[in-house]
């Protein structure tokens, strides 16, 4: 499929068409572009009309939803044992009464009536 604009409007047309004609009449594509408009009577016999080949705009994609379930992600979180022993560690140092440790990355208590919160970051190694 081409699309052409003549006189200001642009007709599609199927490029097996215009091979046809080429193939019968042999001439080129120039000739039987043109011959093809004239028998649509689109343009008139031997009219000096301009026939441009336009290009085709990209068609924007089409995003559908498919049918099928996705599966729910099973990732099981992995515990940072050397992270918790520190943090216990840590813990154990503190003498509070209400501590509650969270996970194996911090624990929090209250002393003289202020809440603390200590929190463990293990960095990754840099690269050289």
């Amino acid at each position: 499929m081409a699309d052409y604009k003549v006189n200001g409007k642009i007709f599609t047309v199927d490029d097996a068409d215009i091979k046809d004609i080429m193939t019968a009449e042999s001439m080129t594509k120039e000739m039987a572009v043109r011959c093809y408009f004239e028998d649509m009577g689109i343009i008139n016999t031997g009219s000096k009309d301009s026939i441009t080949e336009v290009e085709a705009k990209p068609q924007k994609r089409h995003y559908v939803k498919s049918d099928k379930e996705r599966k729910p992600s099973t990732r099981t979180r992995k515990v940072d044992e050397e992270k918790k022993v520190l943090i216990e560690k840590l813990a154990s140092v503190i003498d509070a009464k209400d501590k509650v440790i969270k996970t194996e990355t911090e624990f929090s208590f209250s002393m003289n009536g202020n809440e603390y919160t200590v929190k463990l970051i293990k960095h990754r190694k840099k690269k050289e």
